[in-house]
């Protein structure tokens, strides 16, 4: 009896399961994120700049060091997303910030002030964020090679 050739195609199952990991994983990595930036404010090294830059030096912070900092996001979220399976990572790198900074511009931080302080509030944020951006943009599994 010769075999049937193994298919290129998902099934329903298999693609459920696939986006749960993709969503679980890139929250995860979203919070990891945000904790490693609320560390590195709260020992004292981004806390020093903020505090002791003059009204021009923060606004030059803000429109050169917010896209830097954004960029190493990026640097650290993409290849730890790839090491932990999720494909495709560009959409989830991109959009997670966006849609951790919307939630900040809407003062949703404010509406959970229950669940814990500010931080752990932000990190609970972040990994939804960063879980939306991998649903929204789960598609993208169906368009890439296998």
């Amino acid at each position: 009896m010769a075999e049937t050739p193994p298919t290129s195609r998902l099934t329903a199952g298999g693609f459920a399961v696939k986006v749960l990991v993709r969503v679980l994983v890139s929250a995860f990595v979203g919070s990891a994120l945000l904790t490693a930036w609320i560390w590195a404010y709260r020992g004292g090294v981004l806390d020093r700049i903020v505090n002791e830059s003059t009204l021009g030096e923060f606004i030059l912070l803000v429109v050169i060091g917010l896209p830097i900092a954004l960029l190493v996001s990026a640097l650290l979220a993409g290849p730890l997303l790839w090491l932990l399976k999720v494909r495709p990572v560009w959409p989830i790198i991109l959009l997670g910030p966006i849609l951790l900074g919307l939630a900040h511009y809407f003062k949703l931080p404010d509406h959970f002030t229950s669940l814990g302080d500010k931080w752990t509030v932000l990190t609970l944020l972040a990994g939804a964020s960063y879980g939306l951006a991998a649903l929204l943009t789960a598609p993208t599994i169906l368009r890439r090679k296998h």
